[in-house]
């Protein structure tokens, strides 16, 4: 397994500002507050922003010049009791939310979610099609990623997959290495394989991985920075979330000491590594690139059932330096 490593750079944090609560329509009969709280996840496409909580069967999509709330779309089928321990017990912890650019089968893209795989009943997934205005199109997919993850495991200690993003002609998985025994890992696979998955049969094979690279990204107050997202900035470029949690594991979240952004190049180089403003833990991160300068969007979770998860949005340079 190769292996990278980078520290943070020596610069302020970088600073969010807030969009918007994540708040959603409930039915009813649900005992949860009107939103979500537990955002792990986001892609945006158009007018349209999705978001997936790590708690949650559904998918929240967010019409961002609407302002109203936003709509859950089943995307997993079962039930989750309505909270406390068994609800953190039994959650298909969706982490990874990832725009699959076009290809046969899917001419506009679509949407990928997949589960954690930190158990083995976490190794669900989905697929959604999406349309030419970045709608959801048709009905989701359910995707089997047991067969991919079980040999991931046998290769990564305490496998949590948080993040994936296309990055030129593979798909790359980010496994978060907070457990003792683990660390940081992406997992590359052949992009075309997983396509051809998607639309057909509907699983994620061990024959389509093709490297592991593992890494190094520091830590902050002497704690261990690993992945919680990632999305693709451009062909070459991939950007990054990293969280520092002590006491935690794989499955079972601690106190939060910080958050960092960087990118990856097609080599697996870290090109970029900056801290963000303590008070948020981000989740997920949605990325563009205009003019040299990246556009972020990002969703937090702020532990916290009583507290919706925002959206926030902060710009950097793409290259490192311009700030100094």
């Amino acid at each position: 397994m190769d292996r990278q490593e980078a520290r943070p750079e020596d610069l302020p944090p970088l600073e969010l500002r807030k969009l918007r609560d994540l708040d959603v329509r409930r039915p009813d009969d649900d005992p949860r507050g009107p939103y979500v709280y537990a955002a792990s996840a986001v892609v945006r496409r158009g007018d349209f922003t999705y978001v997936i909580g790590d708690d949650e069967l559904d998918l929240a999509v967010f019409e961002l010049s609407a302002g109203r709330p936003g709509e859950l779309r089943p995307v997993l089928p079962g039930e989750l009791p309505s909270g406390g321990d068994e609800r953190k017990r039994d959650k298909p912890d969706l982490e990874a939310l990832t725009a699959m650019p076009p290809f046969d089968g899917a001419p506009y893209g679509g949407l990928f979610g997949l589960g954690s795989g930190s158990k083995r009943s976490r190794d669900r997934g989905f697929f959604w099609e999406l349309g030419p205005e970045g709608a959801l199109e048709g009905e989701p997919r359910p995707i089997d990623l047991r067969p991919l993850y079980d040999a991931l495991r046998a290769e990564i200690e305490e496998l949590n997959i948080e993040g994936a993003a296309v990055l030129g002609g593979r798909f790359a998985l980010f496994h978060r290495g907070n457990a003792a025994e683990s660390e940081n890992a992406v997992a590359e696979l052949a992009l075309e394989q997983v396509r051809d998955s998607l639309t057909g049969d509907q699983d994620l094979d061990p024959h389509e991985l093709e490297r592991i690279t593992a890494y190094d990204l520091g830590e902050l107050d002497g704690v261990r920075l690993s992945f919680s997202d990632a999305t693709a900035l451009t062909d070459e470029l991939v950007v990054f979330t990293a969280s520092a949690e002590g006491g935690g594991s794989s499955y079972d979240d601690g106190s939060i000491h910080g958050s960092v952004v960087g990118t990856i190049d097609a080599d697996g180089k870290i090109r970029r590594l900056r801290t963000i403003d303590r008070r948020w833990k981000v989740e997920g991160v949605h990325a563009a690139l205009d003019a040299g300068v990246i556009d972020f969007a990002f969703v937090c979770d702020q532990d916290s059932e009583d507290e919706p998860s925002p959206l926030l949005s902060a710009t950097m340079p793409a290259a490192a330096g311009l700030e100094s």
